[in-house]
């Protein structure tokens, strides 16, 4: 009886002890949030911008209180030393100019935050002073013509460059926005600008700016843009009822093959808009077109249909003439895109 007494407490207690251990080994632990944090707003400036940092207070703290930031360059020195205050929310932010001797240190520099005894520390990269260039793929444009322009800055930094084109009288034509994700790693950009048609293009000079890094980096150019033809007609899309581009298309899919057509004259104009498409092997597969008026300089969306019936690639072009009848081109311009059929 003693025996069994013994060996029922000895199971308790190993049982006890083997719990415990299991509760200890699996017990979680939170990582405590820091009371004040401070971070960059960017990761990385340029010597002349304007850097800003941001952070909060967790812990306890009283709305409109300050707190002191101090950021120093790579030589240690310091070059700011500000308070700023706490919102209701406990957050809080700090900007200044990246200029002068001190501020404008290339290298890595190094920000500190104190409210109360709590403390906080962050690190950002300043880069040389940025520069821009551009250039563009002619001097001189047709109505109807695609302007792509072609640049690089230095440094790349995670910033924008913003483009705009003034067409005549000085209205704005585009604006181009070329996001940081479209820069390569060396700096350089290509970007397609858009066609020269539309209700505000005119022949005449046209004027581009682009602006870099907060506006610390320009550049700008002229070019020229003509009139040639009665009409010109521009680039090929291939879209779905809904005016959306077609990426995929099958047979027995209607296909629209859709383009601008712009009117050259100060006066209205008959025109037929001819839709070719051809197979592999150059057989003409649909010929159709449609025919109406082009108002004065102006400019409207055309499109004929297409159903496929065979798989395979084809090839497309458009040409605009008078009408069909006369068979006289009023466009030098016969733009022409590929199409592959899937079953």
């Amino acid at each position: 009886m003693h025996y069994i007494v013994r060996t029922l407490l000895a199971i308790s207690l190993l049982t006890s002890l083997l719990g415990s251990s299991l509760a200890s080994s699996t017990q979680v632990y939170a990582q405590e949030q820091s009371p004040l944090t401070i971070e960059p707003f960017k990761g990385s400036y340029t010597a002349g911008m304007t850097a800003t940092l941001i952070g909060r207070v967790t812990g306890s703290f009283t709305a409109g209180e300050n707190v002191v930031i101090t950021v120093t360059n790579p030589n240690g020195q310091t070059y700011q030393n500000g308070n700023t205050p706490l919102d209701q929310g406990g957050l809080y932010s700090f900007s200044f100019k990246l200029d002068g001797a001190q501020a404008s240190v290339v290298g890595t520099h190094t920000a500190e935050a104190t409210y109360k005894s709590l403390k906080a520390s962050t690190s950002f990269e300043v880069k040389e002073k940025p520069t821009l260039t551009i250039s563009l793929d002619k001097t001189t444009y047709n109505l109807g013509d695609m302007v792509t322009i072609t640049g690089k800055v230095a440094p790349r930094i995670l910033e924008q460059i913003e483009i705009k084109i003034y067409g005549v009288n000085n209205t704005l034509w585009k604006f181009v926005p070329v996001n940081a994700e479209e820069i390569n790693d060396d700096g350089t950009f290509t970007i397609e600008a858009g066609e020269l048609l539309g209700k505000n293009v005119n022949p005449g000079k046209y004027r581009v700016e682009a602006t870099y890094a907060d506006r610390l980096a320009t550049a700008s150019l002229q070019f020229d843009v003509k009139a040639t033809g009665k009409a010109v007609v521009g680039r090929l899309l291939l879209v779905d009822q809904a005016g959306k581009p077609m990426e995929d298309v099958f047979t027995g899919q209607q296909v629209l093959v859709q383009a601008d057509v712009r009117n050259n004259l100060d006066q209205k104009q008959q025109f037929a808009y001819i839709v070719l498409i051809k197979d592999a092997d150059g057989i003409t597969v649909s010929l159709s077109w449609l025919s109406g008026t082009l108002p004065p300089s102006e400019s409207l969306s055309a499109a004929q249909s297409w159903v496929p019936e065979t798989t395979g690639t084809f090839t497309v072009q458009v040409f605009l003439w008078d009408g069909v009848a006369s068979a006289t081109p009023i466009s030098t311009k016969v733009p022409q895109t590929t199409i592959t059929i899937r079953e």
